[in-house]
């Protein structure tokens, strides 16, 4: 399976795809998809027919942190 990740949203929504679906339907997905549509996670959602919920869109607390301490990290 070939799956476009650019973002932490993205892995968030590809792991929440396999938990809906399986893996099996995702490789499936790429393959159908129509186009020259990429295989990004969204793409497969809406082949899927799926919507992933909107709290995918923010990240977790743990990784708000890890995002300051390596920003601070790169400013000392």
């Amino acid at each position: 399976m070939n799956v476009i990740l650019e973002s932490e949203r993205d892995r968030r929504t590809l792991t929440w795809l396999i938990q809906q679906v399986g893996e099996r339907a995702l490789e499936d997905a790429c393959a159908s998809l129509a186009g020259k549509r990429k295989c990004y996670p969204s793409n497969l959602a809406k082949c899927l027919g799926l919507v992933p919920p909107e709290n995918l869109s923010r990240p977790s607390p743990e990784q708000v942190r890890t995002y300051l301490q390596d920003i601070r990290k790169m400013l000392t």
